[in-house]
C-alpha cells in the first residue's frame, strides 16, 4: 500500500516497532538474513520456538513423555522475546500484549507505529471465561440472522 494507509488503526500481538531490546535484535537479525521487516508469521514461528525451548528445558529434553511435555509447555511464561510476555491461559491459548497501531511514514517507509499497548489480552478480555463459556458458540443461528435469505 502507499500513502492512502497512513493514520489508518489496526491492532495485533506484533509489530516490528516494538520498543524492546529483544524486538529490535529480532527485527535485525530477520533484515540481515532475508532483507525484510518481519511480520506476525515470522515472530509467531520463533516465539513457538522459544516456548519448545523453555519446554524442553523443564522436561530435560525427555519429550517422550508426553503429558509431562503439555504440561511443561503449559506452563511456559515467557517474560522477555519479541513480541514481550506471553504465556497460556487453563484452556492452552495465549494471553499476551495486544498493540494498537497506527500506520505512519518512518525513515521513508510505512510501518505500524505502536500507539497503545494492551496487557494480558487472553481470547476472554474482559468477560469472565466460565460465563463466556456458558453462552452458545457463535453460528450462524446464534445470534440469529435475521437478513439471510432461506
Amino acid at each position: 500500500m502507499g500513502d492512502e494507509a497512513l493514520g489508518v488503526y489496526s491492532a495485533s500481538w506484533y509489530s516490528a516497532t516494538i520498543d524492546s531490546e529483544d524486538n529490535r535484535r529480532f527485527v535485525q537479525a530477520v533484515q540481515s538474513e532475508y532483507n525484510a521487516v518481519p511480520g506476525f508469521y515470522t515472530v509467531g514461528t520463533y516465539t513457538a520456538g522459544l516456548f519448545l525451548e523453555d519446554a524442553l528445558k523443564a522436561v530435560k529434553g525427555k519429550f517422550e513423555d508426553k503429558a509431562a511435555f503439555v504440561r511443561a509447555l503449559h506452563a511456559v511464561k515467557l517474560r522477555e522475546g519479541p513480541i514481550g510476555p506471553i504465556r497460556l491461559d487453563e484452556y492452552g491459548k495465549p494471553i499476551l500484549n495486544i498493540y494498537v497501531r497506527r500506520v505512519e511514514r518512518k525513515g521513508g517507509r510505512l510501518v505500524n507505529a505502536i500507539v497503545a499497548t494492551i496487557p494480558e489480552v487472553s481470547q476472554f478480555w474482559r468477560y469472565d471465561p466460565k460465563q463466556f463459556l456458558a453462552r452458545p458458540a457463535y453460528s450462524r443461528d446464534v445470534p440469529q440472522a435475521r437478513n439471510l435469505e432461506p
